[in-house]
């Protein structure tokens, strides 16, 4: 099987770069470029690496907790980092992998495949966020050895339930057709909403626990099933195992049905269903046209739904804490905006996995690289800025005030989706699909915080004002040197 999942990871590598016009004209460069990102053990341990540094930063404060039960429910908060981590990977990757036709070399060949290579191809991304928690476990394990270990168990356990929920996903939104794609969309994107608000109530209630713990954590550690929280039950460690084996025990068995109907929807092309849908055409600027195009996929493919909406999330509970707080001013706003278009940045990776197969027909259309980039552009910032102007109008009720931050959700997102765009495109000279694997989208999110800093840092010593015309200024740079890409 091993053997099986490295040709298939270099194959899916392989595809990447030929779509790199850049590299695949020259054969040398492909060839190196090839054995770099080709390898499993180079790749994932380049990106390990990075995340190595994130768990050396969580373990300092294990190491700092008082007790080992508020080490316990620390360690359950950073928990949550594998489970997300492969959430959204799997979710995000599968269909991209799938579409690619990955698999497509192995079909001559006298082998068994199926679903489980695709699940073990998408679970190597998961990886690095292990080793994020491999210090945070050791930390515990330096408190207290038999916790520590359970901890790192738990971690496991949470990748796998994180893995298996976006196999669930995939399996389950895969795209529709029919008179009722319309409705279907609309279900799909409620479906989206309501499935991740679930983890959201989770990280409210698990934020409510850390804050009352020494209250709460008999019933916490003894009751509580529900991951993360099942995490903090390490300072028991009979009912810990116990717990964990009922965790094995329900996801392994619901891990190899959706492994079942995973391989049944590679398989299969089932036609039936199909039916004449209304068309009519309709003539946009190319970078709108694009835009319009890649809106209408992402609709359709729920996976990549999830990949622009799941910054979202990530922002919505500064924001809820901010809109509840009762006391509404434009510097307590600031934050959440600034957070919200520093994870706008993490879009490029949804964005750029849109076309998949379809991308070298989009090589034979007259489009400019600024073209196609604007277009990304444009569909990275929908959520982002959406959400930055929605905040500040349903904030200006409380304070008119706050309307002067409108100019702040519209740049900021701007500038730092432009900065993420020039960073994978900037020794790009035609359309491409760059790689933009785990460690790419670190370094992206690194370089926004820089540039948010120093606008943050200007905004707060010299004004509101200053600020944006730093941010204005640097958009515009940006801007300035995509279009001579």
């Amino acid at each position: 099987m091993r053997e099986i999942v490295r040709v298939l990871y270099r194959e899916l590598h392989y595809r990447r770069l030929k779509n790199n016009p850049q590299i695949a004209s020259n054969p040398e460069k492909f060839r190196a470029q090839l054995r770099r990102s080709g390898d499993i053990r180079r790749g994932v341990a380049t990106q390990s690496l990075i995340f190595l540094f994130l768990g050396f930063m969580m373990a300092g404060a294990i190491l700092d907790a008082k007790n080992e039960e508020r080490a316990a429910v620390l360690l359950a908060t950073y928990a949550l980092l594998p489970f997300v981590m492969a959430l959204y990977t799997t979710t995000v990757n599968a269909s991209y992998v799938i579409s690619m036709g990955i698999f497509e070399p192995l079909k001559p060949l006298p082998i068994k495949t199926g679903a489980k290579y695709l699940s073990a191809l998408l679970a190597i991304d998961n990886v690095p966020a292990v080793v994020a928690m491999l210090p945070v476990s050791a930390a515990m394990t330096y408190r207290a050895p038999i916790p520590g270990f359970l901890s790192f168990l738990w971690v496991l356990v949470g990748t796998f339930l994180g893995h298996t929920l976006g196999l669930l996903i995939y399996t389950t939104f895969r795209g529709s057709r029919g008179r009722l794609s319309k409705l279907k969309t609309a279900g799909r994107v409620v479906g989206v909403f309501l499935f991740l608000s679930i983890f959201y109530a989770i990280n409210y209630v698990q934020v409510y626990v850390n804050e009352h713990y020494e209250e709460l954590l008999p019933f916490f550690t003894k009751y509580s099933v529900a991951y993360p929280f099942s995490v903090a039950s390490i300072v028991e460690p009979l009912s810990s195992s116990l717990l964990l084996l009922i965790y094995l025990a329900i996801l392994i068995p619901v891990y190899l049905i959706l492994l079942g109907r995973l391989w049944e929807s590679m398989e299969v092309r089932a036609s039936s269903g199909a039916g004449i849908a209304e068309f009519r055409a309709r003539a946009h600027k190319p970078v709108l046209a694009l835009a319009v195009k890649d809106l209408k996929i992402v609709t359709r493919k729920t996976p990549l739904m999830v990949g622009l909406l799941f910054p979202l999330f990530i922002i919505l509970p500064s924001a809820i804490g901010v809109l509840s707080s009762g006391r509404i001013s434009g510097r307590a706003l600031a934050p959440t905006l600034l957070i919200v278009a520093w994870m706008a940045s993490t879009g490029i990776d949804a964005v750029l996995k849109i076309d998949g197969p379809e991308f070298e027909f989009l090589r034979s259309l007259p489009l400019t690289l600024p073209e196609f980039l604007g277009s990304k552009l444009i569909v990275m910032n929908i959520v982002p800025v959406l959400t930055g102007i929605g905040l500040v109008l349903v904030a200006a009720r409380w304070d008119s005030f706050v309307l002067v931050l409108l100019p702040a959700a519209l740049v900021l997102p701007l500038l730092t989706s432009s900065v993420s765009v020039l960073f994978v495109y900037w020794n790009e000279g035609d359309l491409s699909v760059p790689e933009t694997d785990f460690g790419v989208v670190f370094l992206i999110m690194l370089l926004n915080g820089l540039v948010l800093g120093s606008v943050t840092a200007l905004w707060f010593l010299a004004g509101y004002v200053y600020g944006m015309l730093l941010a204005t200024a640097m958009l515009l740079l940006f801007m300035w040197r995509l279009l001579r890409l």
